[in-house]
This record gives C-alpha cells, sequence and structure tokens, in this order.
C-alpha cells in the first residue's frame, strides 16, 4: 500500500503542474483598440539638414518631443526623425525611432518604437509600431497609425493616432 501512495503523489504533482502551465499556454492574446492625439513639437535643430538641386529639403536626427493630449494614453515621449520634404509640393516622406513614457488605464511604462510616413501636400500619414520595454508594457506590442499637417517650426502640431495593443500574455 505504502509503493502506491509513494507513485500516486508524483503523478499527482505532475499532473497538476501540467494543467497549471496548459492553462497558461491556452490564454488568448489580446487586442486592444487605441485613439487619441497629441502633439509633436520640435526640441532642437537636425543634427545635418541641405537642399538639393531639386529643391527637397533633407533633415537629419531631427529631434522632437510628444505630449499625449487626449484619448486613451497619457504621458510623454522623444522621437528623433529624418525627412526628406519637396519645398515647392510638400510631398516626401519621415522615419524615425521614438520612446514614449505613458499611461494606459491602469498600466504605466515604457515603450520604443520604429516608424515611418508619407507627405502628401503637407500632410503625413504613417504608422509606428512599438516594443514594450519596462513597467506593465514588458513584452506588449502597439501599432499606431498616425496623421498630423506640416506647420510651423518649433510650434506644438496636433497629431490624431489609432491603434491596436496587443498583450500576448492574454487575459
Amino acid at each position: 500500500m505504502k509503493k502506491t501512495r509513494t507513485k500516486i503523489l508524483p503523478l499527482l504533482v505532475l499532473l497538476n503542474a501540467t494543467l497549471v502551465v496548459t492553462g497558461i499556454v491556452w490564454a488568448e492574446a489580446t487586442h486592444t483598440p487605441i485613439s487619441g492625439t497629441q502633439t509633436l513639437t520640435m526640441s532642437g535643430l537636425p543634427a545635418r539638414y541641405w537642399i538639393d538641386d531639386e529643391g527637397i529639403a533633407h533633415y537629419r536626427r531631427l529631434p522632437a518631443v510628444m505630449d499625449f493630449t487626449s484619448g486613451d494614453l497619457d504621458g510623454t515621449g522623444s522621437t528623433v526623425v529624418n525627412v526628406d520634404v519637396d519645398l515647392l509640393t510638400y510631398n516626401g516622406h519621415v522615419s524615425g525611432t521614438a520612446m514614449i513614457n505613458v499611461t494606459w488605464g491602469e498600466l504605466s511604462g515604457t515603450l520604443e518604437g520604429r516608424g515611418s510616413g508619407t507627405y502628401t501636400a503637407g500632410i503625413c500619414n504613417g504608422t509606428f509600431v512599438y516594443h514594450g520595454v519596462s513597467g506593465d508594457f514588458e513584452g506588449m506590442k502597439m501599432t499606431m497609425s498616425f496623421s498630423y499637417a506640416l506647420g510651423e517650426p518649433y510650434d506644438p502640431w496636433p497629431v490624431t493616432y489609432q491603434g491596436i495593443v496587443l498583450d500576448p500574455h492574454g487575459e
């Protein structure tokens, strides 16, 4: 009888551990929509700037700050971008990196990402993909589309955003 008990106890522990791990694996990732507005303000001079023979202005490593003003996210961030824009048509493109420190509901933390956009007549539409690097966002992913109009340098530009927060940990 004692041998049977010593065999059953480890089997029950193993079965319980398997059920716990399987439950974690079966947890479904969540996709939650977000939207809101922010401001984008240039915060310094580009590391390099020139206008080529075709009238294209090139900005390299142009710094800016972001303030989330309304909507689902609250906080600030910084970005460094490269911009190429035709000074006659205001068509062109932008690409760069950003880091944001935000609160979303009861969650807070830092996300880092890369993005790009296209200017058409001075209106920029683009996307950013962020990855959570600290706090409650660690391991999460956020995709965000954005839109803004070129404005006066060093004045805040209103930006609208919408996106999805992916939490692979699930519910």
